[in-house]
């Protein structure tokens, strides 16, 4: 076998300097695997607040009593002043322009 023929022969059988479908399938595994994690990890939070909620939640329960008698007394000033609110950010908002047409 010639040189030439040898070289067009290892030229054939060369890989391509990039694989596109084997990139995409590598970087689809990586994504994967990453969101696994992340859910994983996000459920992993979620039930330690839940087991944290669950575990406080008769002192919780016990301390609310008292909360709700001291805002009983407060309850009309509160309301006052959410309504006090609404008027104010309904009366300083920007007016919309109606655009109309010419026709």
């Amino acid at each position: 076998m010639s040189d030439r023929e040898f070289e067009a022969l290892w030229i054939a059988t060369e890989a391509p300097a990039r694989d596109s479908v084997f990139a995409l399938a590598v970087e689809d595994r990586i994504a994967r695997r990453r969101m696994q994690v992340d859910i994983a990890a996000r459920f992993g939070a979620a039930a330690a607040v839940f087991a944290g909620t669950l575990a406080l939640w008769p002192t919780v329960l016990a301390r609310a009593d008292a909360l709700v008698d001291s805002l009983d007394a407060a309850g009309p000033a509160l309301a006052a002043v959410a309504v006090l609110g609404a008027a104010m950010v309904w009366l300083t908002r920007e007016p919309v322009e109606v655009w109309r047409s010419s026709d």
